[in-house]
């Protein structure tokens, strides 16, 4: 696999162990530091909030602590040039079909850049905004797939 985006609450899961998806996120997270995979953001991200110009950074920025398993995912990403940075400029027809079904203007965002991306891969514990039936018609319509982290496991 060549890059996958990252939704912020898989990331997050791993350290959470209220969540049903902690053992799969701690998964996706150790085979992410094994592998060469890349981590699709959207253009502009830096660790410095001031200079972050990136929403998905933005994100990881606000609700990845420092020291957790997510965190110190990123870092080693970041470190070894394994994050892959794409616009988040969509054709508009994309833009407004993604709009119309994902209310979550944030949410929108991971897609927007899952779409420019190479695998168009999206991870994502999110079943408020990509319901299962979603899903599917996110896979048929824009072709970005949107697993879990038990399901993007099997291809890492």
């Amino acid at each position: 696999m060549i890059d996958i985006v990252l939704d912020t609450c898989t990331l997050v899961h791993a350290d959470n162990s209220e969540s049903d998806y902690q053992e799969s996120s701690v998964e996706l997270i150790n085979k992410m530091f094994a592998n060469t995979t890349l981590v699709t953001v959207d253009e502009g991200f830096t660790f410095d909030e001031s200079t972050n110009q990136s929403y998905i950074g933005l994100e990881f920025i606000k609700h990845l602590r420092p020291g957790s398993l997510g965190y110190n995912l990123i870092v080693h990403l970041a470190l070894n040039m394994r994050i892959n940075f794409v616009s988040n400029v969509i054709p508009n027809a994309t833009k407004n079909y993604i709009e119309q079904i994902i209310r979550n203007k944030k949410d929108r965002m991971f897609l927007r850049v899952a779409f420019n991306s190479s695998e168009k891969t999206l991870a994502s514990h999110d079943y408020t905004d990509y319901q299962k039936s979603k899903r599917h018609r996110i896979r048929k319509e824009l072709g970005i797939e949107v697993v879990t982290a038990e399901e993007i496991n099997h291809a890492l």
